[in-house]
């Protein structure tokens, strides 16, 4: 069975881990796979929404620890992060469509920065989020330092980096990392509900708000900010879907969004 599943409904790409006995740990198909399917999705244009989930009570271990796997990359990393891990990292942040990131058992590692690089994170109550760099004497990767210090400070975010002490979804969902915290049994409808949910919305005026959002973080400068939201608006303001919500808000009755 393949280590990554593609699946398709009602507009939304769900995309799955299945490497439920290495708790997802990323192998060379998972990676290749991840990167090619939101690759086709930019250049298509064909979903309107992107779960991210894993098999097995597991989201993502991380790299693959196995000896021989991981001491064979010694000098090879960072080629490979560069044509891997990084651009799926930047592929997510730039899609013009919402991702959800559905986070059940241990996102540890690149996982979590899989997981803090979609604009939803649901977490399951056995949710567990690690970064085990310091346990191998490695160095955080897939953007995990920048997406903490710019969610939960400097200060947490060192202690995550260095101490590598686990965080639960508690935690994570009072740091403001997750958006919503639910049963573990609920985890894969509630995923698929936000997910169809963000799929019937309009979708260029969320592609927009990830533009804006992705600026703030990058500090951008307020008068930048400022003009960026403008041209931003002028857009939206000339998509089928502005028109068909101020014509429905007229109507008083729900609008119909088609992504145009």
């Amino acid at each position: 069975m393949s280590d990554f599943i593609q699946t398709r409904e009602d507009g939304v790409l769900t995309l799955t881990f299945n490497r439920p006995d290495r708790r997802n740990a990323l192998s060379p198909e998972m990676r290749i796979g991840l990167r090619e399917a939101l690759e086709q999705t930019r250049i298509k244009g064909d979903c309107r929404c992107v779960l991210l989930t894993g098999s097995g009570g597991s989201f993502c271990a991380g790299a693959d620890l196995d000896l021989d796997t991981i001491l064979s990359r010694r000098a090879t990393i960072e080629g490979e992060m560069q044509r891997g891990i990084n651009q799926i990292v930047t592929l997510m942040r730039d899609l013009a469509v919402p991702i959800v990131a559905a986070v059940d058992g241990p996102a540890a590692g690149a996982g979590f920065g899989l997981a803090l690089a979609a604009d939803f994170l649901i977490v399951s109550d056995r949710a567990r989020f690690h970064l085990s760099f310091p346990k191998i004497g490695a160095s955080p990767d897939a953007g995990v330092v920048p997406a903490l210090v710019n969610r939960i400070g400097a200060a947490r975010a060192t202690a995550a980096a260095m101490l590598g002490q686990p965080m639960t979804s508690d935690q994570a969902l009072a740091l403001g990392l997750a958006y919503a915290r639910v049963p573990a049994d609920d985890l894969v409808k509630e995923a698929r509900a936000l997910a169809r949910t963000l799929s019937e919305g309009p979708t260029r005026s969320y592609a927009m708000t990830k533009r804006l959002v992705n600026a703030a973080v990058a500090g951008q400068p307020v008068e930048q900010a400022l003009a960026l939201e403008a041209a931003c608006q002028q857009q939206a303001f000339a998509t089928q879907d502005f028109e068909e919500g101020v014509r429905a808000f007229a109507d008083k009755r729900a609008p119909v969004f088609t992504g145009t």
